[in-house]
């Protein structure tokens, strides 16, 4: 089982860049990390003086099984100090948000994989700021893969509608194309259209826990990111998940098993 570098890594979840794909991880994960975000991929509505502003997420993900991923994340904000005109400029605020996404039908032979999923999917409406629904957008997607020549193509297409007026220039059809080269699987080139921009860039997994992504918005302006993946199973050295669980009901049962062993052994030995 191969480790999987799908991560829409600017809030944690499988995805591509700035477009959502029905990928799920190979297996049970978390993910935490943080994510260098040029203007160009902010909501309009973020900011400063009437200028946009480039920004920082952080995010913590978890899919406990292979059908459902749910996440935390935010984006910090700049204010002047105290929300004084004339006060120093700086990352004051967060706009915080709640993602999930849950994979109704599973990548077969003859059909994509689907998923069901919202960002930033509970919270308020006020026009405040760290609670201000800047990222609500709800999407269905789907994604096909092709192996040819031991070579890895990925198909993705979602159709996404934002909420805010601001953000409605990511809305309706959106897609990309993947590719997974034969000598390291873990890495993943991307081009994909978000509704605005044609984006290229490239993730993957090193050393079997670091994630990193790397981007261009317009093919021209930079974000990326780094996270730390956490698999809920034993990882060979090769990348692969082991076949046995590692996870902490997992050790219990074990030592539960391993103990009641010993105590028949020892009954037979006295017998």
């Amino acid at each position: 089982m191969m480790l999987s570098a799908s991560a829409q890594q600017y809030y944690g979840m499988n995805g591509l860049i700035n477009v959502p794909s029905a990928d799920m991880d190979t297996v049970p994960v978390a993910h935490i990390g943080a994510h260098y975000l040029n203007k160009r991929m902010v909501p309009d509505m973020m900011k400063l003086d009437g200028k946009k502003y480039n920004s920082w997420t952080n995010y913590l993900t978890v899919q406990p099984f292979r059908w459902i991923e749910v996440g935390y994340g935010y984006t910090l904000q700049k204010f002047h100090q105290d929300r004084i005109p004339t006060g120093k400029v700086g990352f004051y605020s967060k706009d915080r948000y709640f993602s999930g996404r849950i994979q109704p039908v599973r990548e077969k032979k003859w059909w994509p994989s689907v998923v069901l999923g919202a960002q930033d999917a509970w919270g308020s409406y006020d026009k405040g700021h760290s609670e201000s629904n800047f990222y609500q957008n709800f999407y269905i997607a789907a994604s096909k893969h092709v192996d040819l020549w031991k070579q890895s193509f990925g198909f993705h297409l979602a159709y996404r509608y934002w909420k805010l007026k601001g953000n409605k220039r990511w809305n309706g059809v959106v897609g990309g194309i993947t590719y997974q080269p034969s000598f390291y699987k873990p890495l993943r080139f991307i081009g994909e259209y978000d509704g605005q921009y044609a984006n290229i860039g490239a993730d993957c997994t090193l050393w079997r826990y670091v994630t990193l992504q790397a981007s261009l918005q317009k093919c021209k302006y930079f974000s990326g990111g780094i996270g730390i993946r956490v698999p809920f199973v034993r990882m060979g050295h090769s990348g692969t998940a082991e076949q046995r669980p590692h996870g902490f009901w997992d050790k219990w049962k074990e030592r539960k098993e391993a103990k009641h062993g010993k105590a028949q052994r020892d009954e037979e030995i006295i017998k």
